[in-house]
């Protein structure tokens, strides 16, 4: 089982502060993205990633604390029981 958290905007967006997602072997971060947008009928991917698929700038998506950034990024593996974390670009000032 993957643990998917919404923050931010993003949680006001869904109502809800997360999902469980069935894991799979080979599931990357990309992977899991796209299978929670496919439970969740409100679209939030937008509000992460542009129109190449790519995160924006100040998009933070975190694998057990870790930014994905420092990782694989999209391309990180996730393991059962892994928790990927949202937090979409801030704004203001």
């Amino acid at each position: 089982m993957l643990h998917v958290k919404f923050f931010s905007l993003i949680r006001l967006l869904l109502k809800r502060e997360a999902l469980d997602l069935a894991w799979s072997e080979g599931d990357t971060v990309q992977l899991a993205l796209a299978r929670t947008q496919q439970q969740i009928p409100t679209p939030f991917l937008l509000k992460l990633l542009d129109e190449q698929g790519a995160p924006y700038a100040g998009t933070i998506i975190l694998v057990n604390r870790r930014n994905i950034h420092h990782l694989q990024g999209l391309q990180t593996p996730l393991a059962d029981g892994d928790t990927l974390a949202l937090f979409p670009p801030g704004a203001g000032g």
